[in-house]
């Protein structure tokens, strides 16, 4: 049997948007389980607290992951809808499970606009990179004669 590295695997955005998504179904069920301090200023927020930790980790891992897309404009759109439908749905997810709309949940607005800034100069500077390398084997092709 082939050893693959998780970074070879060609995983689809729209596969990795839902076990990120259950992922967090999953923890905020815990974390509502858990007992909190009645002083807690995340008491009542705590599913959208949640929901921003499984966005960012969401950010990191489809960002790693696109290093192996055959086809970048591919993945990358794939991964834009994806990372929107994560925002909608498990904010709709948190919102029910808190009572708490994102208005009235503190900076969780603030944090959803910066997660997103942040997603999209992980998916910028993955794909630099890649046209970097890419530019670097051509160039090493072209010293060697073989092009």
């Amino acid at each position: 049997m082939e050893n693959k590295s998780i970074l070879d695997r060609q995983i689809s955005p729209f596969l990795q948007f839902g076990a990120v998504l259950v992922l967090a179904i999953v923890l905020m069920g815990i974390s509502g389980l858990m007992p909190s301090p009645p002083y807690s200023s995340t008491e009542h927020i705590m599913p959208w607290v949640v929901l921003c930790g499984m966005i960012l980790f969401f950010a990191l891992v489809n960002s790693v992951l696109s290093f192996a897309a055959v086809d970048g404009n591919k993945y990358w759109g794939q991964s834009i809808i994806s990372f929107a439908g994560l925002l909608v749905i498990g904010g709709c997810i948190a919102w029910g499970i808190s009572g708490v709309s994102i208005n009235d949940a503190g900076s969780v607005r603030w944090l959803y606009f910066v997660l997103t800034f942040g997603y999209l100069v992980f998916l910028s500077i993955v794909n630099l990179i890649k046209f970097f390398v890419k530019l670097a084997q051509r160039q090493d092709k072209r010293l060697r004669g073989e092009e």
